[in-house]
C-alpha cells in the first residue's frame, strides 16, 4: 500500500514540500506577531494626554494610529486634563492674540497659521510700524483662516486684514477638520469649507465649532456618527481606513501600513494641484483658492478694511503658489505680499528645518509688507 506523499511537483518538475512551506509560513507569521507585540511593549505611547515627553520612536510607531483613536486618547472633558493640542484652533471662542500698541495708532489683523504668527511678530518688532492682532490655528488652511476672518467682529479688526495661503496645505483647502488630513498631530478643531457650485462660492459650517461641543459630540456615539457622516459627505480627505478607530489600531504593522497609505494619498493630492514645476489651473483646489480670495477681498472692502493676501512660497514649491493666484490679484486689484519677491524660494538657506523662514527673512518680508500697507492706507 502506497503512503500519501507530502510533496508535489512545481512547473519545473521539482518536488514541493507543502509541510515545509507551511511551517515556514507559520514561522513568518509568528515572527511578525512577536515583532508587533514587542514594538507595542518597548515603545508604548503614554496614555496620559498631558504627558508631552514622547520620544521619536514612540511617535514613529504611533503615527499610523487612526485619527479617531488618537483624538479619543488625547481628549478629556476637563480642560485641565486634556491634551493642550485639543484646545487650539476653535472658532468658538475665537482666540485673539494682541501685541502692545505702538505709536502708529493703526491695527492690522493676521489670519492663518504659524507663518502668519511669525510675520505678525516680525512686523510688531518694527518700531514705527502697525500694532498687530493674530488669529491663528496650528497648521491651519486658508479656508480656516477665512472662516476666522468672517467671525471676527468688525470693530476690532483694524485697518487691514492679512490672510495667509501656502502651497504645502493648498490641497487641503476643502477640508472641514485637521483630523481628516493632518495625520501627524491629533488636532480636532474644525473649519468652514467653501465650494464652487454653479459658479458661486458656497460656505458650509462644520458640525461643531467649540471644544465643549466637540467633547459632547465625541462622548455620544449617535452624535459622533452623525458628525462623521458630515465629514464623509463634504470633506474630500475623509478616508475611513485612516480616520475610523478599529481593533487594528493595536497592531504596529497596521499602523505602519496606514501611515504609508496616508503619505501616498497626500503626495498624490499635492501633485494634482501644485508643485515646483507648475500648477493645474483647472484643479478644484486652485479654483477654490482664487474664488475665496476674491470673496475675502469683497467682504473686507464691505467692512472698510484693506484686504491683503499673504502668499507663502514654501521651500520646494518655487513661486508656483503666487503664479496660481497672480491673475486674480491683477483682475480684482487685490493687495498681496508674496514671499518670493523678497526671499528666494529655491535657496534652502532661507528656511529653518521646520519649513518656516529664518527670523531675518521674516523681518525682510515684514518690512516689505509695512511698506505696502503704508502706501495703501495713506492713499
Amino acid at each position: 500500500m502506497n503512503q500519501r506523499s507530502s510533496s508535489t511537483s512545481n512547473s519545473n518538475g521539482e518536488p514541493v514540500n507543502w509541510r515545509r512551506t507551511l511551517k515556514f509560513g507559520l514561522l513568518i507569521v509568528l515572527f511578525l506577531a512577536l515583532f508587533d507585540i514587542g514594538i507595542n511593549v518597548l515603545f508604548s505611547y503614554p496614555s496620559d494626554p498631558k504627558n508631552l515627553k514622547v520620544n521619536r520612536l514612540q511617535l514613529y510607531f504611533d503615527y499610523g494610529r487612526s485619527m479617531e483613536g488618537r483624538i479619543r486618547r488625547a481628549t478629556r472633558p476637563d480642560k485641565e486634563a486634556t491634551a493642550p493640542i485639543t484646545l487650539t484652533g476653535w472658532y468658538d471662542p475665537l482666540v485673539v492674540v494682541t501685541r502692545p500698541e505702538k505709536s502708529l495708532d493703526k491695527v492690522v489683523s493676521f489670519y492663518g497659521n504659524s507663518q502668519s504668527v511669525r510675520l505678525a511678530d516680525a512686523m510688531q518688532s518694527i518700531p514705527d510700524s502697525y500694532s498687530v492682532r493674530i488669529i491663528a490655528g496650528p497648521g491651519s488652511t486658508a479656508n480656516w483662516a477665512y472662516g476666522a476672518f468672517l467671525r471676527d467682529p468688525r470693530e476690532e479688526q483694524g485697518e487691514a486684514a492679512v490672510l495667509t495661503i501656502m502651497p504645502s496645505n493648498l490641497p487641503m483647502i476643502g477640508t472641514m477638520s485637521a483630523m481628516t488630513w493632518n495625520t501627524s498631530f491629533a488636532m480636532p478643531y474644525t473649519a468652514d469649507i467653501f465650494t464652487l457650485e454653479g459658479g458661486e462660492l458656497v460656505r458650509r459650517k462644520p458640525p461643531y465649532e467649540s471644544f465643549e461641543d466637540y467633547v459632547k459630540v465625541l462622548g455620544d456615539q449617535e452624535l459622533w456618527n452623525q458628525a462623521k457622516k458630515v465629514f464623509q459627505r463634504h470633506d474630500p480627505f475623509y478616508d475611513a481606513f485612516i480616520f475610523e478607530a478599529t481593533v487594528l489600531d493595536n497592531s504596529t504593522i497596521v499602523r505602519l501600513l496606514r501611515r504609508g497609505w496616508s503619505q501616498r494619498r497626500d503626495a498624490r493630492a499635492r501633485a494634482r494641484s501644485l508643485n515646483r514645476s507648475g500648477f493645474a489651473p483647472n484643479n478644484r483646489e486652485i479654483k477654490t483658492a482664487n474664488a475665496m480670495i476674491v470673496q475675502f477681498a469683497q467682504e473686507s472692502r464691505a467692512r472698510k478694511i484693506l484686504p491683503v493676501v499673504h502668499v507663502v512660497n514654501s521651500r520646494g514649491y518655487g513661486d508656483q503658489m503666487y503664479r496660481a493666484l497672480a491673475s486674480t490679484f491683477e483682475k480684482h486689484r487685490i493687495t498681496y505680499i508674496s514671499s518670493h519677491k523678497v526671499v528666494d524660494p529655491n535657496d534652502p538657506r532661507n528656511y529653518l528645518s521646520d519649513g518656516h523662514f529664518t527670523d531675518a527673512n521674516d523681518l525682510r518680508i515684514a518690512k516689505e509688507l509695512d511698506r505696502i500697507l503704508k502706501a495703501r492706507l495713506t492713499d
